[in-house]
């Protein structure tokens, strides 16, 4: 799948770019990104939806550096993987506000905003009980969401917030496809006792 082949690829690009990076523990990159997500409260208040999309990028980037430069410095593990969790459920949250703030309906802020945090406690969930990855099931994983959102966000930018919408409503439908698709593969494969 296409999809799944750009992911490995972003996966190669960003452990390369934490090579330079590494000499900072994880942690510091996380709550960068995390500073990066507040950030962009500020452009969408102004109703800046060009910066919002930078800042929106600058944020995920963090947000996906953070993880390759623990696995690079050996300190990958439950105590750094509960902080990048943590803030990056308070993240989505932040971008769903700035959508708001924006001009988007609170119906879709929300319909968006639910499918991404239980698309993410779906894999949580899977993970803690199989013991095994979810990554890559499903249409829209995080990074694809973050990058997503920019995109509407330019789209905003540079064509209007009505065709912005529209695409913003497609996001929140593609999200929820995910959160059906993880329900099916999580239900068919785990056992029923243990």
């Amino acid at each position: 799948m296409t999809l799944t082949r750009l992911r490995k690829q972003a996966s190669v690009v960003f452990t390369r770019a934490a090579e330079p990076l590494s000499r900072l523990p994880a942690d510091f990159y996380t709550v960068l990104g995390f500073l990066g997500a507040l950030a962009y409260l500020w452009p969408a208040w102004r109703d800046d939806p060009l910066l919002a999309a930078a800042l929106l990028v600058v944020s995920g980037a963090l947000d996906a550096l953070d993880g390759a430069v623990a696995r690079l410095r050996g300190e990958a593990g439950p105590r750094g993987g509960f902080l990048d969790s943590v803030l990056d459920r308070v993240a989505d949250t932040v971008y769903a506000l700035g959508f708001y703030m924006l001009g988007y309906t609170p119906s879709q802020v929300i319909l968006f905003l639910g499918g991404s945090l239980i698309t993410s406690y779906e894999r949580a969930r899977y993970e803690a009980a199989a013991k095994r990855s979810m990554e890559g099931t499903g249409l829209l994983e995080r990074a694809d969401r973050v990058a997503a959102q920019a995109v509407v966000l330019l789209v905003h930018k540079y064509i209007g917030l009505s065709v912005a919408i529209k695409l913003y409503w497609l996001l929140a439908a593609l999200s929820w496809a995910t959160v059906a698709h993880r329900l099916l593969v999580g239900y068919r494969s785990l056992p029923r006792t243990q």
